[in-house]
């Protein structure tokens, strides 16, 4: 099983864009609700491009949630504190979970990003940007 190498970053440091810059902000759903807020995101150790947002869904008092990773073509910032995606509460407690933060390979990525129906960031081509423009 390959690792994927990324590292989990739970404050807004200076090394993230300021887009990117989300740490603690609480994401909406579709419909406007609130789902919860995010412990932290996944970032590229090297460039600190962001992969994934996390977030714990449920847990109380001493019991844990499920540890919910939304890739980062599905979130956008809408205002200071919050973000906000395309996808409904219900959608994102039906994702698969991951059991560590430390310990996420590249097939668990691939199921993950399977169900939001992404390819692999890694199998992906760059757009050339003249291209795109044209």
């Amino acid at each position: 099983m390959e690792s994927n190498n990324l590292k989990f970053i739970d404050d807004n440091i200076y090394d993230l864009a300021q887009e990117d810059r989300v740490v603690g902000s609480y994401l909406y759903d579709k419909y406007n609700e609130q789902i919860g807020r995010l412990k932290g995101l996944l970032v590229d150790p090297e460039s600190f491009e962001v992969r994934y947002a996390v977030f714990i869904d449920g847990g109380f008092l001493f019991t844990d949630g499920k540890t919910i990773l939304l890739p980062r073509p599905l979130f956008h910032a809408i205002d200071m504190g919050q973000i906000k995606t395309n996808w409904s509460r219900e959608s994102l407690q039906h994702s698969p979970a991951i059991e560590s933060l430390e310990e996420i390979s590249m097939d668990d990525e691939r199921v993950i990003l399977s169900y939001f129906d992404l390819e692999p960031y890694w199998e992906s081509k760059p757009v050339d940007t003249e291209e795109a423009i044209e």
